[in-house]
């Protein structure tokens, strides 16, 4: 009897795992010049950290490398990046941004990635295609065992999908390993199917990204030879800034497109202006702060003046900005006129660092660093891009908190750092005009 049992599931194994690669057949594309164009590639999440040993993960790498060979290659016009986020869990990432930040190395304009949090299960990041961002006509992009499931998910919900074929480690081990869990997970796709089970999808809002207007802010990955930059360029012909002083601006007003902390603070948060590094301007209003040493510049924005940077004497400058009823804040300034200008930090202090600057065509730029790095580091690195002007702004646990949007009001944000402080001081934002 027992032998019996043994054999039937072997059987039905059997016939799960194949009916999944039969109804795959003519789908399946490992050349990128033969696969027809479609407009949107899914990006089916994992770690790049093997969640088994720890190491490197090339079943990332490789579908990183796939996905950003079809977009180079116009194949696809827009990528979904579809995971979790599974940073509180041992050896776990942020699957999404992991993916993101890999794509935008290898030439992916950041405006055409989207990043998709219900990517847990593939059947849920098949189905929130359709129910969420109104596509029905897509390329699935993994290893060929995980496209030939999903290709099958696809046709059940409906959805007409091809997939391209990223490469397969050469390890045996792990080959094994995932074939051997994939046709496990062939036999829950039947049992689920049996059972109707639904995609759980937690982001009910539907959107169709491929008409949203994204000229608002831009976002990108720099490499230089003194560490890679972030760089985040708004559009100011569509935008208005401020200063927000006592509050952190919420990631779920979307009119915010960009916010990020200003100028230092103490630590009496319940003295509101007061407790903001330097004299500053919000909302037209000029406001006495405490005094800093390392403010050596200023950062001013106004309707009619537009972004001005200044650099030793600048409490006239401020004094305007409130006339015009504009913005302005103090900090420590880096560069001034396309040279690098003493500060008070020293050169050789490691952190993650940020500026608010000007480029050599007279536009705002946000540059962070892309992980720790010196500060001299991070001057040679804004100067290496024709950095004209460059003020520091606030880092550090809590203060690095950053949010973008890349699509415009209503689309989701995204993250340089998550944590604000529970009593931060202030911001600056900018906003749709």
């Amino acid at each position: 009897m027992l032998l019996f049992a043994l054999l039937l599931l072997v059987c039905v194994m059997v016939i799960c795992d194949q009916t999944v690669a039969y109804t795959a057949k003519g789908r399946l594309y490992d050349n990128v010049d033969s696969i027809p164009h479609r407009k949107i590639g899914l990006v089916l999440g994992t770690s790049p950290i093997s969640t088994w040993t720890g190491r490197r993960n090339y079943y990332f790498d490789y579908r990183i490398k796939a996905g950003a060979e079809l977009y180079n290659a116009g194949k696809v016009d827009w990528l979904v990046v579809s995971g979790g986020d599974y940073r509180n869990t041992e050896n776990g990432y942020d699957e999404p941004t992991a993916m993101r930040d890999s794509l935008i190395k290898q030439g992916v304009d950041s405006v055409r990635i989207i990043l998709d949090y219900d990517g847990t299960r593939t059947l849920n990041s098949i189905a929130k295609m359709r129910e969420v961002y109104s596509q029905d006509s897509i390329i699935l992009i993994s290893q060929k065992y995980h496209n030939e499931r999903a290709l099958y998910q696809a046709e059940h919900l409906g959805i007409d999908a091809l997939a391209f074929n990223a490469k397969t480690p050469e390890r045996r081990s792990s080959w094994w390993r995932n074939r051997g869990r994939e046709v496990l997970a062939r036999v829950k796709l039947f049992i689920d199917v049996i059972r109707g089970v639904h995609p759980d999808i937690k982001e009910p809002m539907i959107r169709d990204f491929t008409k949203a207007q994204s000229d608002a802010l831009s976002m990108s990955h720099v490499e230089t030879g003194y560490g890679d930059l972030i760089c985040l360029r708004p559009d100011m012909g569509h935008l208005q800034m401020d200063m927000v002083c006592g509050a952190i601006p919420s990631a779920e007003n979307d009119s915010i497109i960009l916010a990020f902390a200003g100028a230092f603070t103490g630590t009496d948060f319940y003295k509101g202006h007061s407790n903001v590094a330097g004299d500053h301007v919000s909302s037209g209003k000029r406001f006495k702060g405490y005094r800093c040493k390392r403010n050596t510049g200023a950062f001013t924005w106004s309707e009619i003046s537009g972004p001005q940077f200044h650099y030793k004497v600048y409490s006239p400058a401020l004094d305007a900005a409130a006339k015009e009823g504009g913005m302005g804040f103090a900090q420590e300034m880096m560069i001034h006129k396309g040279k690098a200008v003493k500060t008070t930090r020293p050169l050789g202090n490691k952190n993650v660092f940020r500026a608010l600057c000007l480029d050599s065509s007279g536009n705002l730029a946000f540059y962070e660093s892309l992980g720790v790095v010196t500060f001299g580091n991070f001057i040679e690195a804004l100067l290496s891009q024709d950095v004209k002007e460059a003020l520091y702004t606030d880092m550090g646990q809590g203060w690095n908190y950053c949010f973008y949007r890349t699509n415009n009001v209503g689309a989701l944000p995204e993250y340089l750092h998550s944590q604000p402080l529970p009593y931060a001081s202030n911001f600056i934002v900018m906003k749709i005009k």
